[in-house]
């Protein structure tokens, strides 16, 4: 797809819905990552759109993969989910255009499976953040959680998700876990989803499932980075112990966290839409510039 550079796949899968509707011209490319504008540079365009690949989360750093981060100043349009990561690009580089259009993401997410039936054991996703030591909240949890996985495998039906930077396919089945790499398919099946970090908690509670927040210790509870951290925390149940996990998860299936919707609002701007709000703004932008 002419004009679309996507190093991963699941940051294909926030620029494609775009990409698909707008006519690129041939200098202009559209990215959902730094790595991605860098390769887009190196391959002779001259003319750049940013999307988050997810919604946005920072941790109040300049690090260039993060809304706000250094390395930017020839993007023309930036294109966010939420107010939070708009007004980081915006104090960042204030003669930038920057619009919030929601995520074209949720769109795309396949529909959630058939309610659990009696008799059958629910399937409970679980997923984990890479290990990056950048600040504590995006270090991974898998250490601190990972004794509490067998007696969840041996309750629930269990299948095992991560970061899409990682691989944890050995991890999982050393533990006789099953590891799905692909979100969508996670989406295709799974009752609840437990993680620690990452989009996907939103993602798939915009599809009016549970999730459940795992908490390790080494969170610094005194900073607040907005969004996960902890304006939109209350997105689920959140669980501080490993020797809690499974009881949350029966309660994650068995109620409803009336604060789901407003964590949502907080995260997504709009929940529908933004594929063609994001073409609109590209096209616009386009007629302003040379």
């Amino acid at each position: 797809m002419v004009g679309l550079v996507s190093e991963h796949p699941h940051y294909r899968d926030h620029v494609a819905p775009i990409a698909r509707l707008v006519n690129l011209p041939p200098d202009v490319a559209i990215m959902a990552g730094y790595g991605d504008l860098v390769r887009a540079r190196r391959e002779g365009y001259k003319r750049f759109v940013r999307i988050e690949h997810g919604i946005g989360q920072s941790y109040g750093t300049t690090h260039a993969h993060y809304p706000g981060g250094a390395n930017h100043s020839d993007v023309g349009l930036f294109l966010t989910p939420n107010e939070h990561s708009a007004n980081r690009w915006r104090k960042a580089y204030p003669r930038t255009r920057v619009e919030v259009v929601g995520s074209p993401r949720l769109e795309t997410l396949p529909s959630p499976p058939p309610r659990v039936l009696d008799g059958q054991r629910p399937v409970v996703a679980i997923s984990f953040h890479y290990d990056l030591y950048l600040v504590p909240e995006t270090r991974s949890s898998l250490p601190w959680f990972a004794p509490a996985l067998p007696d969840l495998a041996k309750e629930f039906h269990l299948i095992g998700h991560s970061h899409p930077r990682e691989d944890l396919t050995y991890t999982y089945r050393r533990l006789g876990i099953e590891y799905v790499r692909d979100f969508d398919e996670v989406c295709r099946r799974a009752d609840v989803y437990v993680c620690d970090n990452s989009s996907t908690l939103y993602e798939f509670a915009s599809t009016g499932r549970p999730v459940v927040v795992l908490n390790p210790p080494w969170y610094d509870r005194s900073k607040d980075y907005g969004l996960r951290f902890w304006e939109a925390s209350h997105i689920g149940y959140g669980v501080e112990h490993p020797d809690f996990l499974d009881a949350f998860v029966r309660l994650a299936l068995e109620t409803t966290v009336y604060e789901r919707e407003e964590a949502l609002d907080i995260v997504y701007a709009y929940r529908t839409g933004a594929a063609q709000r994001a073409a609109d703004a590209i096209n616009d932008w386009l007629g302003d510039t040379p």
